[in-house]
């Protein structure tokens, strides 16, 4: 088990097999690291921007949950 399922254990849900990226991952981006956008999440807290083609694949997914897990803070 990952750091960051133990910190955020409730979504360990997969976002996207081919980059591993976890629902707990953008979650832990937002709550604990201050990410604010999805663009924040792809590029600089989970890499996934780096690459094209996962963006395009995982943004729909990042863009909702940030969305939820930003309303849930305020």
């Amino acid at each position: 088990m990952r750091l960051v399922d133990r910190v955020i254990p409730s979504s360990p849900e997969l976002l996207d097999e081919s980059t591993g990226l976890t629902a707990a991952e953008v979650e832990y981006a937002v709550r604990v690291e201050g990410a604010m956008t999805v663009d924040d999440v792809l590029d600089r807290r989970t890499r996934v921007g780096l690459v094209d083609a996962d963006r395009e694949r995982c943004r729909g997914a990042v863009e909702t949950l940030v969305a939820r897990t930003v309303a849930d803070l305020v």
